[in-house]
């Protein structure tokens, strides 16, 4: 694996995290900026900065610290490094940091949606699995649709109904 480390966000990393965040997601899976740098709940969302061994900021994650789990919200890669081993690293050192089981949302595969399929098969591949369960992502605020997703999960995390009652209450601010 790639050698990286996790770091708080700095003033001087937010911008080309930002530009990072806004190029890797599109509106409908992006909470606002200003909530990220200036959260209002104390279990999320975190913002960790990936540093390579040179120092280098390599992308971001942000994870929510839930009791039995650790939600990660977003996850981006420089371009500039992908495919380095960079984002199963940075898998590896949240359950490291936290150790706790890893909860995250993907898109479904389709056939219109190669880098989906890719996304999944990534997150396979760093141990996590494909929940059986319906779920739906709330909108982000009120002028964003809500979004079919899939949730995977670690072996140990809670159960999907759970898992998705948590991140609507605590990430979304909605009840199922």
């Amino acid at each position: 694996m790639t050698s990286i480390s996790l770091i708080p966000a700095a003033a001087c990393h937010l911008a080309a995290a930002r530009a990072l965040y806004e190029g890797a997601f599109p509106p409908e899976e992006r909470r606002p900026w200003q909530s990220i740098v200036e959260p209002l709940s104390e279990v999320g969302p975190r913002l960790h900065i990936i540093s390579l061994a040179d120092g280098s900021a390599a992308g971001f994650v942000t994870v929510w610290l839930f009791d039995g789990f650790i939600y990660v919200e977003h996850l981006a890669v420089d371009p500039a490094v992908r495919g380095g081993g960079i984002g199963a690293s940075t898998l590896d050192e949240l359950e490291k940091i936290y150790g706790l089981p890893i909860a995250l949302e993907v898109e479904p595969p389709a056939d219109d949606n190669p880098m989906a399929i890719r996304r999944i098969g990534f997150y396979r591949r760093c141990g996590l699995e494909v929940l059986d369960f319906d779920y739906i992502q709330p909108p982000y605020s009120e002028n964003l649709p809500s979004v079919p997703l899939l949730l995977m999960a670690t072996p140990g995390a809670p159960e999907p109904s759970e898992i998705a009652e948590r991140l609507h209450k605590e990430v979304y601010g909605v009840s199922i």
